[in-house]
């Protein structure tokens, strides 16, 4: 907001404006003149006044916006809008782009702005800033989606995607697929809302016109999607379709595509999704730990490494447990996973499998490398304070993780002993030693007979 004044450009206009002042009046309407200068002989105003005034009504809009005053905001806005409809400047004050950007805020927050209103600004910017027509479009589509308005989202797309503006850059090219990309979507969108209403899938699958809608987006979407790029909600989509009608294996070729593409960027999400259509269709588990070895590479702490561990687990090989070891420890260097008890419990039981198959040289290769982190991460005695405050159970976990790896470490453990004792209900402990004390008397009475 500070440097509206710098991306207007409006140094470099008023400049580029004093040296045209001599050959070149402008006449600007009066509404639009807050700072009033002294007009020329002829009754009109220059560009400087022009420019000016544009100034002083931009630090009145900044400042009624920094104090939340939207509608002394709106009032402002509302004459310095006109600065569009002067053609001769516009070319020297590109202001479309920032004017979008200042109205659709002030719109959000005026009390009692209507759907009309935004619609009329939009329709205004539309005219002013042909640069930006088509993502003006795809904003107003997507306000007008969120105003449940999907016919009329629909044809603002394709008015946006048969729109041309002088020689397709390369900037207009993306902008093209974009808005072909959406027209799919809210395709899409509607055969969704179309799906409800059927009863049952088989009539579903019959209705002529969910098939209509299908039959659009698939065709746009399939298009969209087999080009580089992340197309996350566009794939989804194409896949819910695919799916519903029982295409599994074009669904399963769109998504390996999607993942193993080497043209395509790299991508967690692609992997997790075809992780989870392979997991819903009862894929091979040997399909299943492919695709999350991947994401592990990608994604050393993605959730879906708890499955992957667990997965590995459930095979006969001596390498995928050890595997399983590794992924799990990987997890828990995360710091965003220091203190799960899912993942701790998961090392645990991996740790226990590994010893009762008598595999412990595993995790002892696997500890020695990853010591001196472990014990400065997870088991520094402020660690043990902490978890003895917060999460008991926690701490108890991981001593017995301690208790497998390295057994020498007794800092850790005392702090443990300590909470265990104090935790463990005070009739419990005056029990014990009760039984103690019996048992001590019982022992002085037989060695005094025996005497």
């Amino acid at each position: 907001m500070d440097d509206i004044e710098t991306e207007l450009n409006i140094a470099a206009a008023a400049a580029d404006s004093r040296e045209d002042e001599g050959r070149n009046h402008v006449p600007i309407k009066p509404a639009v003149l807050l700072h009033q200068s002294h007009p020329d002989p002829r009754g009109l105003f220059t560009a400087a006044d022009f420019l000016k005034s544009n100034r002083k009504c931009l630090n009145l809009i900044r400042e009624a916006m920094l104090r939340h005053n939207w509608q002394e905001a709106a009032c402002y806005f509302s004459s310095y809008i006109q600065t569009l409809e002067v053609q001769t400047l516009s070319q020297v004050f590109p202001a479309s782009e920032i004017t979008w950007r200042l109205g659709t805020e002030i719109l959000h927050h005026v009390p009692n702005s209507s759907i009309d209103d935004f619609n009329a600004f939009y329709e205004q910017l539309k005219n002013f800033g042909v640069r930006n027509y088509s993502k003006i479009c795809l904003e107003h589509c997507f306000h007008l989606l969120l105003n449940k308005q999907m016919d009329e989202a629909k044809r603002q797309l394709s008015i946006a995607d048969s729109w041309r503006y002088g020689k397709q850059s390369t900037a207009q090219s993306l902008m093209k697929k974009l808005i072909r990309a959406y027209c799919g979507y809210l395709d899409y969108l509607i055969w969704s809302e179309k799906k409800p209403s059927a009863p049952d899938s088989e009539e579903a699958g019959n209705n002529h016109e969910m098939r209509t809608y299908f039959r659009q987006a698939s065709v746009t979407l399939k298009d969209i999607v087999s080009q580089p790029g992340v197309w996350d909600p566009f794939v989804l989509s194409y896949i819910h379709m695919l799916e519903f009608y029982e295409d599994e294996e074009a669904a399963l070729q769109v998504l390996e595509n999607y993942a193993y593409n080497k043209e395509f960027p790299l991508n967690p999400n692609a992997h997790v999704y075809l992780y989870q259509f392979l997991k819903r269709h009862q894929a091979p588990q040997a399909k299943l730990i492919g695709s999350l070895r991947i994401l592990h590479s990608l994604v050393p702490s993605h959730e879906l490494m708890l499955e992957l561990c667990s997965l590995l687990m459930h095979t006969k090989q001596k390498s995928d447990r050890e595997e399983a070891l590794a992924v799990s420890m990987d997890l828990l260097e995360f710091s965003s996973w220091k203190c799960d008890m899912k993942a701790w419990k998961c090392l645990l039981e991996i740790m226990n499998k590994l010893k009762k198959k008598k595999c412990m040289d595993a995790v002892k290769k696997e500890w020695d490398v990853r010591r001196s982190l472990w014990l400065s991460l997870h088991y520094r005695s402020y660690n043990g304070r902490k978890d003895s405050r917060e999460n008991v159970q926690l701490l108890m976990v991981k001593r017995d993780v301690l208790r497998i790896t390295d057994e020498n470490n007794r800092e850790y453990f005392r702090i443990a002993l300590k909470i265990e004792r104090e935790s463990k209900p005070k009739k419990e402990r005056l029990r014990k030693r009760k039984e103690r004390m019996v048992t001590k008397v019982k022992e002085k009475k037989k060695k005094t007979l025996n005497d």
